[in-house]
């Protein structure tokens, strides 16, 4: 189950837990320069407060959300089969 855990106007960042591992979600409503440095610093403290690292999950063909990740700072690990036959990436972000 995805926790909010930032909730903004701009913006709602969710944690899940899943195998003792924390996975990032983010909705985004609007977006601008300002916004993309509130949600960087934001992750931010948050990796900072939660002192683990987060994952992200990546569907391949997204380059948009290719591009969010590692605007976030996330670095890719690998990538993995789903149940369904989809390949998708794994990354990490730790502080």
């Amino acid at each position: 189950m995805k926790t909010p855990v930032i909730n903004t106007d701009d913006y709602t960042v969710y944690l899940e837990y899943f195998s003792n591992n924390t996975f990032i979600h983010c909705d985004c409503y609007r977006w601008t320069k300002t916004v993309k440095q509130h949600l960087k610093a934001d992750i931010d403290k948050l990796l900072e407060i939660h002192r683990k690292p987060i994952f992200a999950l990546h569907d391949i063909p997204d380059i948009k959300h290719l591009k969010f990740i590692h605007m976030m700072g996330f670095e890719y690990l690998f990538d993995f089969p789903t149940d369904a036959g989809e390949m998708k990436q794994l990354f990490v972000r730790v502080k």
